[in-house]
């Protein structure tokens, strides 16, 4: 969390927003931020996407390294950043990283038992979204429906339309999410 605390601060900075005027345009309070940005709370994965949507980035930027020469770019199961967001109850690890010129975004994310995405339903930046259920099972919410989903069922979605996961279950349920913009 700290890494993701210091990226953040780095980023607003960068961009000489206060915390008010990143707050205003991404939906959120500026004492939220500071306490995201003091690593005195732990932010849901709906607001991390506010905040990179009014940042003009996709969430794994906050997670990125500088760019590789390297071609392909090989992630190893061990080499991979995970962020746990306590808000969500979930952790969240990026499966590409190194290369700021991605045009998908491959997450694997993790719900806890009760984890969900967003205390309600949000929207994320414009693109297309992909996501199947690795393991477990979850609840996907998009504009007012729900749908209950198993091991390997998919979805395709417009991620512009409010939605949102949900784990009901006891075990955990793991999602690979492809966000592509």
């Amino acid at each position: 969390m700290k890494q993701l605390a210091q990226r953040l601060r780095q980023l607003r900075e960068d961009r000489q927003l206060s915390l008010r005027a990143l707050g205003e345009m991404a939906g959120v309070s500026s004492s939220a931020l500071s306490q995201i940005e003091a690593e005195q709370v732990s932010p849901s994965i709906a607001t991390l996407e506010k905040i990179c949507t009014a940042l003009g980035l996709r969430i794994a930027a906050l997670l990125d390294e500088p760019d590789s020469e390297a071609s392909p770019l090989i992630l190893r199961a061990g080499q991979r950043r995970r962020v746990y967001s306590s808000g969500s109850h979930a952790t969240i690890e990026p499966l590409a990283r190194g290369f700021s010129r991605k045009k998908m975004q491959p997450l694997l994310v993790t719900l806890d038992a009760g984890g969900e995405c967003g205390d309600h339903p949000y929207s994320s930046a414009d693109g297309e979204e992909f996501a199947m259920l690795i393991k477990g099972s979850a609840r996907f919410e998009q504009q007012g429906s729900s749908f209950d989903l198993d091991e390997g069922d998919a979805v395709y979605y417009d991620p512009r339309l409010s939605h949102n996961w949900h784990n009901l279950h006891e075990l955990p349920s793991v999602l690979l999410i492809v966000v592509a913009q």
